[in-house]
């Protein structure tokens, strides 16, 4: 198991909750007209009733602010939808995500076909050059295991230039994802023979991720990806049923869910003594600064050293030589820091763990036992 995957894996564990369903209360309200994203597992042209659970408009201030608050991360929610947006980068990564805080209780899903999103992708007119999935958990643990199912949100902007013409700024489409299409996956990756997904036992949590990698076994990627900047406003994340009613919306109970303290606080001892080690080897300086590295030494042709200087003369512009100096040996202090720590635990961590693992498979195989496939193999 790789040493990011290691990290990754003790910052999302966390423990599990009781189901307690919440209350609903449906109430009928006024028919609207939406755009559908055809599955091919079912039709879902029918006629559908929507239930919004997280309502980023502004029929209700209190309901949008609090629908913003569930999740970590939501970038704007000021207007009338909240905005998801990032800068994906392809280097050491290739997604981005967003997910709901942990569920006070478990939300209640077992009368509805599916989860739709009303959302439409703001930054550019390439959505078909990534992947969009939603995601869904059905136990209280923050692990690598989860269901994810796509989200055609290509396919729904294509549907709504051709209703509505290329000239509406914004294309508002609500894209419908079956639970019958949600798969488990571990990591990027497809569990083989996983179990289907079973919403009786409540969810745990939501969440959306872009991304370079399709859902298949392996980590294959998307041809022609586009890396960079996107944005998606996002107007109401929540459950439908297909029926032969006309389609309309109902009202649920927004869910609770803990603060970011009181998650934080519930985080097992591990996690709190791994994520100092996190923060030293995941900052976005240090990526922002390889990235940087990288392009002058591929696209520029200059050698570290160069490189090196390129960035003191860049920095002496806004804070003269000394204090460039100073600022460019003190990063330098830092990398040579992180490089040998990392060295460190590859040796005493990594290894390691990577041998008890190959040696633990072997042992079940030898057994008759199933076996996890690894996320790198």
């Amino acid at each position: 198991m790789p040493f990011n995957t290691f990290i990754l894996f003790a910052i999302l564990a966390s423990r599990s909750q009781a189901f307690v369903p919440p209350t609903l209360c449906p109430i009928t309200a006024k028919s609207q007209t939406c755009n559908h994203v055809k599955s091919s597992r079912r039709n879902t042209r029918l006629h559908a009733t929507y239930t919004p659970i997280f309502d980023f408009t502004l029929s209700n201030i209190t309901t949008k602010q609090t629908s913003a608050n569930s999740f970590e991360r939501i970038d704007d929610a000021i207007m009338g939808d909240a905005s998801w947006s990032g800068i994906c980068r392809t280097d050491g990564g290739g997604f981005c995500g967003m997910r709901t805080l942990p569920f006070v209780e478990p939300l209640n899903a077992t009368s509805y076909d599916g989860v739709y999103v009303k959302a439409w992708l703001a930054s550019d007119e390439d959505a078909k050059r990534r992947i969009w999935k939603m995601t869904l958990r059905t136990d209280g643990s923050r692990g690598e295991m989860v269901y994810q199912a796509p989200l055609d949100l290509g396919k729904a902007m294509d549907d709504v230039n051709v209703k509505e013409g290329k000239d509406v700024i914004e294309k508002w489409a609500t894209i419908l994802v079956p639970f019958d299409t949600f798969q488990l996956v571990r990591g990027p990756r497809l569990v083989p023979d996983g179990p289907k997904l079973d919403v009786s036992g409540g969810l745990y949590q939501v969440g959306l991720t872009m991304s370079k990698f399709m859902m298949a076994s392996n980590t294959a990627e998307i041809e022609n990806f586009r890396p960079g900047f996107f944005e998606v406003h996002i107007q109401k994340i929540g459950f439908y049923t297909t029926n032969d009613a006309p389609m309309g919306e109902s009202t649920n109970v927004l869910p609770n869910t803990l603060s970011k303290e009181e998650a934080n606080k519930k985080r097992p001892l591990a996690l709190k003594l791994l994520l100092p080690i996190a923060k030293i080897f995941f900052s976005e300086q240090a990526n922002r600064r390889r990235s940087a590295m990288k392009i002058l030494q591929q696209k520029r042709k200059l050698s570290r050293v160069k490189a090196i200087l390129f960035g003191i003369r860049l920095r002496r512009k806004n804070m003269g030589l000394i204090l460039s100096i100073i600022k460019t040996c003190g990063i330098l202090s830092v990398d040579s820091f992180r490089a040998v720590i990392g060295s460190v635990l590859r040796i005493v961590l990594v290894y390691p763990l990577n041998f008890a693992g190959v040696l633990i498979r072997t042992l079940k195989k030898c057994l008759g036992m199933k076996v996890k496939v690894p996320l790198r193999e």
